[in-house]
């Protein structure tokens, strides 16, 4: 019986800024201690569970990191790491839990309540702008100023370091996960709002891996693409993802003017649209 052979990614390792990686775990572990006290406190001040699972999943995405990693180009730098674990050739430092728990598992139930307040497409569009700006600006600075990880190879829309589409991309996962939990909460009880703990991972998923497939097809099954065709691909993933939130912002969000007639009345911390 044989056994499958690893995953690896080819990366051209440095040492990692020391001062670097004290201020990317002490500012990320900050953080997302500061999002967990307030989604536990939401979850008892409501008397609901529902944040807590959201926050869970959201933790649970990072496992999904390695796969990026390798699929992307993003390289941790591994000389002086503090190392959590190595998987798909991606070495993760101690700090990676820390960021999906505050971005993708707080992001995603703040998104949830806004969307309560403001269903509408304007309030869809308006929240993905702030985590795009957010998330572009967070990378940007642990890359370029931080030194903790890098991008490798020729990445298309490069600034300050950083692939600026992939801002779209990261945006995303929080952005449909929150349009879902809002639509879904009002329709689980007790047990049931357990089935959103896998929610955030699969739309990690359908972003990076969904919407991303042509991008990386041409960036793995071609050999030295041009340039030109890199930038051409990585916009398909945008515009992928942009018609991806547009459909689901109208299958799953009151239309504009009609959020007047939802009713009001709060279901397990959320407020429950009109039918």
């Amino acid at each position: 019986m044989s056994w499958m052979a690893p995953v690896v990614t080819d990366g051209i390792d440095a040492p990692v800024s020391e001062v670097g990686q004290w201020v990317a775990t002490a500012l990320t572990w900050g953080l997302a201690a500061v999002v967990f006290v307030w989604v536990v406190s939401l979850a008892r001040r409501e008397r609901t569970i529902w944040p807590l699972c959201v926050m869970v999943s959201g933790t649970l995405a990072c496992l999904m990191e390695p796969l990026f990693d390798h699929l992307y180009g993003l390289w941790f730098l591994e000389e002086g790491q503090w190392n959590l674990y190595t998987t798909f050739g991606s070495a993760q430092p101690v700090w990676v839990p820390a960021a999906y728990l505050t971005f993708y598992g707080g992001a995603t139930v703040f998104i949830a309540r806004y969307l309560q307040r403001h269903p509408t497409m304007q309030a869809v569009w308006r929240m993905y702008a702030f985590i795009v700006v957010m998330a572009i600006v967070a990378e940007m600075t642990y890359v370029s100023i931080l030194g903790v990880y890098t991008y490798q190879d020729s990445q298309p829309f490069v600034v300050f370091g950083y692939p600026i589409f992939l801002g779209f991309t990261n945006a995303m996962s929080a952005l449909v996960s929150g349009i879902l939990v809002y639509r879904l909460v009002p329709m689980l009880r007790g047990a049931g709002y357990l089935s959103l703990i896998p929610l955030v991972p699969m739309a990690f998923a359908a972003g990076l891996f969904g919407s991303g497939i042509l991008y990386l097809s041409i960036r793995h099954g071609i050999e030295d693409p041009p340039m030109w065709l890199v930038h051409l691909a990585a916009l398909t993933v945008v515009g992928g993802i942009a018609s991806t939130i547009a459909l689901l912002g109208k299958l799953l969000v009151v239309p504009t003017g009609a959020s007047a007639d939802r009713v009001r009345q709060p279901d397990h911390g959320m407020v429950r649209p009109a039918r």
